[in-house]
């Protein structure tokens, strides 16, 4: 279903004088400009998301990696040093 149209009707693009015609094709230009722009900096926001999950995860993954670590060379030093 489409939406309704609001706002005022689009005027051709042959209505009004050259002044008025420039105006308005410079507007819709800087109009469909700042849709774009704010359409590529949604997908930027979304994939810098998406990055910053990858590097959580991955930075708690060396963590745990990091601890398992820890706790085999202080049981290897621990066997090493223990009393006989």
């Amino acid at each position: 279903m489409e939406a309704p149209k609001r706002g005022r009707p689009r005027k051709a693009p042959n209505e009004g004088s050259d002044k008025q015609k420039k105006n308005r094709d410079y507007m819709r230009k800087y109009q469909s400009e700042i849709k774009a722009g704010i359409n590529q900096l949604e997908k930027d926001e979304m994939n810098c998301l998406e990055e910053l999950d990858k590097i959580r995860k991955e930075r708690k993954k060396l963590i745990e990696d990091l601890d398992k670590a820890n706790k085999q060379a202080e049981s290897i030093l621990k066997e090493k040093v223990a009393k006989k």
